[in-house]
């Protein structure tokens, strides 16, 4: 026999209905995105890949060439990232690609408040010293900030 307390708690678990995925787009961001890809799957939930460019202020650059090597970039990530939605939506058919600029925790913090999500995923790549030293992974910051609960996704060593 179910208590009424176990029927809330198990509503809860299962309410999983939109999850965002943070991607760097570096060599590591194909297999967080196919894990969170399955748990989308498990959950029937529709999935959001994020990719957050981080966008340098125009002052620092000087010449039109800094800015068409910007924008060259800019657009290198968003193809890479339609890429990653494409194999991504073999699993999970309602897959969205978001391409976001500015801090990374930030930018996914509000796209999860935006589009009420219920789970976030985002890799933490065992940072070196100087990593965690100069406060590299984003990880930490997006939990910090984050509406829903966050999963973080290592990767296992071959």
């Amino acid at each position: 026999m179910k208590t009424l307390e176990a029927e809330k708690l198990e509503d809860k678990l299962v309410s999983i209905r939109r999850v965002v995925v943070a991607v760097d787009l570096t060599k590591h961001s194909g297999a967080t995105a196919h894990y969170a890809a399955q748990i989308a799957k498990c959950f029937n939930a529709s999935l959001y890949l994020a990719h957050v460019f981080a966008s340098e202020p125009f002052y620092e650059f000087g010449s039109e060439g800094s800015y068409n090597l910007i924008d060259q970039r800019r657009r290198e990530l968003r193809a890479e990232l339609d890429d990653l939605t494409e194999q991504v939506r073999r699993l999970v058919p309602v897959c969205e690609s978001v391409f976001l600029e500015g801090e990374a925790a930030e930018q996914i913090s509000a796209l999860a408040r935006d589009v009420d999500a219920d789970l976030i995923v985002t890799a933490s790549h065992h940072p070196t010293f100087l990593g965690r030293l100069f406060n590299l992974d984003k990880a930490p910051r997006i939990m910090h900030r984050a509406p829903c609960p966050v999963l973080v996704y290592h990767e296992k060593s071959p």
